[in-house]
């Protein structure tokens, strides 16, 4: 159901979404703010068709010097390699926008985190889409560093199954744009 909601959100209230959550994070006292301030290297997601779509905040992060870093597929997992800039991004082999090659970034030193999920829970647990990629790579993520969930407001419940090995997130940014 979920799913299905979210493919119905129509383009416009997509990028209208972008930029209430690029306003949230962008401000001093986010659970990015640190991150931002002393130039990263923050992790993001680049967007599905159907998740929120996170170009703004890259290119304000990257503007504003902080290295940005997202999930490259190596041919067995992800990794996470530098975003030069957004016109550098091409296809992966799973039809999302990747960093072209390049060094992998070790998740130890990433100071902040945006991630996508299928679900949350407003205590940070996240329902992801079932290849534990992203629990991987966070499992690597030093305690106290934040790990902010991106959703729709309709994506945020009340409870979800969870495993032993979900990576719990610190904070949750859901946009309050009323969607069908």
């Amino acid at each position: 159901a979920i799913k299905a909601r979210r493919r119905a959100v129509p383009p416009e209230v997509r990028r209208a979404a972008g930029r209430e959550v690029l306003n949230r994070l962008l401000v001093a006292s986010s659970p990015l703010g640190a991150a931002l301030s002393c130039g990263g290297p923050i992790a993001v997601y680049l967007a599905s068709e159907d998740e929120i779509n996170l170009d703004e905040f890259i290119s304000a992060a990257l503007s504003a010097g902080c290295e940005v870093v997202a999930p490259r597929w190596n041919g067995s997992a992800y990794e996470l390699v530098r975003i030069p800039g957004l016109e550098n991004l091409t296809p992966g082999p799973h039809g999302i926008r990747e960093p072209p090659a390049g060094p992998a970034v070790r998740p130890e030193v990433v100071q902040a985190w945006l991630v996508p999920g299928l679900a949350f829970t407003k205590v940070g647990e996240r329902l992801g889409y079932g290849g534990g990629w992203y629990d991987r790579l966070l499992c690597d993520a030093p305690n106290g560093v934040p790990k902010v969930g991106v959703a729709y407001d309709f994506q945020v419940m009340d409870e979800l199954p969870t495993e032993s090995h979900d990576v719990r997130l610190t904070d949750v940014v859901s946009c309050g744009i009323i969607c069908a």
